[in-house]
């Protein structure tokens, strides 16, 4: 028995709710152009869900949330290598005693969620949900077992915390009242997000690297009219590159490199550092935020930014920007910062990549 039908006539979250309301076992296929899915659920609970355009490992997620480290990781997924049959790596992390059981819980419960909430906003599409024979309890087949979820989650739950996370994103949206395109500050128009898949495609490519300084500034020019990005290391935010800055004497260049603000002192740029998310408003009289826009010309701007790129749980750059001189209202910053995230999180699994490369690379010397 087979349930066969089209997402633009009977929506996600309908469906979802009646296969939990039947206590149903059995196996939810999506498929669209750009994308296909799957959501696997036993008595109706949610125990499994992957995406085509979400791949990311556990190994990874636990690494990129400071739950585990470098050594931790590597040793564990040797060990998963060479076990004489297929064990989990969450398995393998708790056993070893460096991971709580509802730590791992509660991450694969927070990727599954992330899975579904992408596939509730599909609004076209097909699906197809099959009745299938699960044991009660226990493993099941699945192409990425390490987000196998035993007990599985409550549909309505996840569908209800899916909803205010999507009521909470339209307010915001609606405050700012956000415009259909981006316009940059010469005024044009522009296709804000084709731009920004093309950006992201390119950081998410392995062969990404010190590039994204280049891509950020470039995307950053559609939404605010100067910015700085600076480079957070050895107790300062000392400027890297920039645009919209214009200074008499030496090049703008040599001078934005001399920018030096102390990361242990009030500022735009220690706010968005401190809570490592994006700061918006108007400037206030603190010192450094006074030294930065003497710096930049000494135009006094009414609204200032400042959005953190965030690897390993560490700030690494923060871009800041404002809309002097003309005083132009700064549009919204939503593409910019998933871009700032999505560049984080291209440079966290690139590290890890070299670091596995080396690793490996140093076995197999010692192996000759």
């Amino acid at each position: 028995m087979s349930f066969v039908g089209k997402l633009a006539e009977f929506r996600l979250s309908d469906l979802l709710q009646i296969i939990a309301a039947n206590e149903k076992n059995g196996k939810l296929s999506l498929t669209r152009s750009d994308a296909q899915g799957v959501i696997v659920l036993r008595g109706g609970k949610i125990i499994y869900a992957a995406s085509s355009s979400a791949r990311e490992t556990l190994g990874n997620l636990l690494f990129c949330e400071g739950l585990i480290d470098e050594e931790q990781l590597l040793s564990a997924l040797e060990q998963q290598h060479q076990a004489n049959q297929d064990k989990r790596l969450g398995t393998i992390l708790v056993d070893a005693g460096v991971l709580e059981q509802e730590t791992l819980e509660r991450i694969v419960r927070q990727q599954l969620g992330k899975v579904v909430s992408e596939f509730v906003r599909w609004e076209t599409g097909f699906f197809k949900f099959e009745l299938v024979d699960l044991p009660n309890q226990g493993e099941i087949e699945v192409d990425a077992a390490d987000f196998l979820l035993r007990d599985g989650l409550a549909a309505d739950q996840i569908l209800l915390d899916i909803e205010r996370h999507l009521e909470a994103l339209e307010s915001t949206s609606t405050e700012e009242e956000a415009p259909t395109t981006a316009t940059s500050p010469s005024g044009e128009s522009d296709d804000g997000l084709s731009s920004l898949k093309s950006v992201m495609a390119e950081i998410r490519s392995p062969e990404f690297t010190g590039e994204v300084t280049l891509e950020i500034l470039n995307f950053a020019r559609r939404v605010l009219p100067r910015a700085v990005l600076f480079f957070a290391r050895q107790g300062n935010f000392t400027g890297m590159s920039h645009y919209g800055i214009e200074h008499e004497g030496t090049s703008t260049d040599e001078h934005i490199r001399r920018i030096k603000i102390p990361s242990d002192q009030p500022s735009v740029l220690a706010r968005a550092a401190g809570l490592k998310s994006s700061f918006r408003g108007s400037p206030d009289r603190a010192e450094w935020d006074l030294y930065l826009i003497s710096q930049l010309g000494g135009f006094t701007p009414t609204e200032t930014v400042a959005v953190p790129l965030i690897v390993n749980q560490t700030v690494l750059l923060v871009l800041y920007g404002d809309n002097a001189p003309e005083g132009r209202p700064i549009g919204p910053l939503h593409e910019l910062e998933l871009l700032m995230l999505q560049a984080g999180l291209a440079m966290e699994k690139r590290m890890l990549e070299k670091r596995v490369e080396q690793y490996n690379k140093l076995r197999g010397e010692e192996g000759e």
